[in-house]
């Protein structure tokens, strides 16, 4: 088996942890909701990922869980990977999974493959970040990594207007879903 094809092969397993569902919604399709990326029609298509994309992933992985293993080590207060889920109404949970959370605060980690602007966080990341803020309201931080192994945190500012925002987008999606499902 060639690396490629491992790469590809672990990245675009099936796994059932991160399964869709209609009324069960992850933090991270709220961005790909709102930019039309992820629409009721494709939401249970699974579209594997390109070589240069698991490459992404992977680097991204790698870095995190050496981040964990130093944490883990150095017997640093932290819980990496929890899973909290917010009831959003009768029919609608939004699961959030956190990096990294400390007693006071939250690191979502990152590692962009395109430049970002100083101290700003991309567009891409916030709807995520706000899901975390609303999980546990705690401080969250955008960790950045960076070659050489680097982690640059950007404080990520809580905005009601966007929390209401992302409830409207996301009751709206799921009644959209549930009415595909219907006429199915």
């Amino acid at each position: 088996m060639r690396i490629s094809e491992l790469l590809s092969n672990y990245v675009n397993r099936d796994s059932d942890e991160h399964k869709r569902a209609v009324g069960r919604y992850w933090a991270t399709d709220i961005g790909p909701i709102m930019k039309g990326y992820l629409t009721p029609e494709n939401f249970f298509e699974r579209k594997p990922i390109d070589l240069m994309g698991c490459r992404m992933v992977l680097t991204g992985i790698c870095f995190e869980d050496m981040l964990k293993k130093m944490f883990e080590t150095l017997r640093v207060d932290c819980e990496s990977q929890i899973k909290k889920e917010i009831k959003i109404d009768d029919e609608i949970t939004l699961v959030v999974k956190t990096d990294f959370v400390f007693k006071d605060f939250v690191i979502e980690t990152k590692f962009p493959f395109s430049m970002i602007r100083e101290n700003t966080i991309p567009d891409r990341y916030v709807s995520q970040l706000e899901c975390e803020y609303r999980s546990l309201y705690k401080r969250v931080y955008l960790g950045v990594f960076s070659v050489p192994f680097d982690l640059k945190l950007i404080e990520y500012i809580p905005s009601q207007r966007r929390w209401n925002t992302i409830l409207r987008v996301l009751k709206d999606f799921h009644q959209k879903l549930k009415q595909l499902q219907k006429n199915g």
